[in-house]
C-alpha cells in the first residue's frame, strides 16, 4: 500500500502537562511500538515516527525487521519547550511537533499527501478508509469526533486524518498553535477550520484502537451504529 503515515510521538513527556495521565514511559513505548507494528502488518510501506522529547523509539533490529516486509521508517526528534508544554497542553504540542515533522521528513517532503495518526493508535479498517479516499480523490479528509457516541462538541477528531502538506502547514498549524489545554483544545480551532474551508459530508468512520495518553486507558473502539458508515466529516478534493 504505497502511502505515508505520520505518527507522532512523546514517548518521554515532562511531568504537570495538563490531562495527561499516562506518564510511565515504559508503558508509553511499548503502546507506541505496537501500533507501529500493526501500521507495517496492515502494508502501509513508509512510516515516519516524529518524536518530540528527543528520543528514536525503534532500534536497528526492529527497523531491520520492518524492511524485510518492505516497510521503510524514517525516525526523526526534537526536544520540545517543556514550560510551554505545560502552560499550553498537548494539542499545542502536537502541533509543534507537526510542524517540526513537516520541516524535517524527507518522507513527507516526498509527496503532497500524507495521514497523520496520534501516537499508541491504530486504525483498523485503514485498507478499506484508503480505498475510499483513492475512489474519490480526495485530497484531505477529517472526520468529527463523536467520543462514545453521545459526544456533539464542537470538535474535530485529530487522531487520525488524511491531508495535505500545504494545509497543513499554511491552515492545519495555526489552528493547533492558537489552542491551550485549560481553555479551549486544538480540536475545538480545527472544528472552526475546517467549517470555514472544506465541504461537510459523510463517509465511514475509521474504527481507531489503542491508548490515549490524557486517560491512560483504551480508547472507546465499540460499534457505533449508523454512524459507523456514515460519520460526519469534512473534505476537499
Amino acid at each position: 500500500m504505497s502511502t505515508t503515515v505520520l505518527i507522532t510521538t512523546a514517548n518521554q513527556p515532562p511531568k504537570d502537562v495538563p490531562f495527561l495521565r499516562m506518564t510511565d514511559v515504559a508503558l508509553r513505548q511499548i503502546t507506541a511500538k505496537a501500533s507501529i507494528f500493526f501500521w507495517a502488518a496492515q502494508g502501509v510501506d513508509k512510516i515516519v515516527i516524529a518524536d518530540a522529547t528527543g528520543g528514536s523509539l525503534l532500534d536497528d533490529s526492529e527497523l531491520l525487521l520492518l524492511k524485510k516486509i518492505n516497510v521503510d521508517v524514517e525516525q526523526i526528534s526534537y526536544c520540545q519547550n517543556e514550560s510551554l508544554i505545560k502552560s499550553r497542553g498537548k494539542g499545542y504540542g502536537e502541533g509543534e511537533l507537526l510542524k517540526f515533522a513537516l520541516e524535517n521528513s524527507i518522507f513527507l517532503r516526498a509527496g503532497e499527501n500524507f495521514f497523520k495518526c496520534t501516537g499508541k493508535v491504530y486504525c483498523r479498517n485503514f485498507e478499506s478508509i484508503f480505498k475510499m479516499i483513492k475512489h474519490n480523490n480526495l485530497q484531505s479528509i477529517f472526520w468529527r469526533h463523536l467520543g462514545e457516541g453521545d459526544s456533539l462538541q464542537q470538535w474535530a477528531d485529530i487522531r487520525f486524518f488524511y491531508t495535505t502538506r500545504e494545509f497543513c502547514e499554511v491552515n492545519l498549524i495555526p489552528a493547533y498553535q492558537k489552542s491551550d489545554d485549560r481553555q479551549a483544545a486544538a480540536e475545538y480551532f480545527v472544528f472552526h477550520l475546517l467549517n470555514e474551508r472544506f465541504q461537510k459530508g459523510k463517509a465511514p468512520r475509521p474504527l481507531l484502537s489503542g491508548f490515549e495518553g490524557g486517560t491512560g486507558r483504551q480508547y472507546f473502539d465499540s460499534s457505533l451504529g449508523i454512524l459507523d458508515e456514515n460519520c460526519p466529516c469534512w473534505v476537499s478534493s
